[in-house]
């Protein structure tokens, strides 16, 4: 079963960020987790970190 984790604080995304196009196909060679955003009810975005960094610095946890 997978483990599920929650963030730990704010992710913010400052305006002015620069956006590029996503590669067409990814490989992760590690545990990775992935957060989907909803910016409205018709988009969504989402995120993706190494999980065992995320867990070090603090940004997720195990939800208990």
């Amino acid at each position: 079963m997978t483990e599920l984790y929650r963030t730990t604080r704010e992710i913010v995304i400052p305006a002015g960020t620069e956006v590029g196009p996503g590669p067409r196909r990814s490989e992760y060679h590690t545990p990775h987790g992935d957060i989907v955003i909803g910016f409205d009810k018709d988009t969504t975005g989402s995120l993706r970190f190494d999980l065992e960094e995320a867990i070090t610095l603090g940004l997720i946890e195990p939800v208990k």
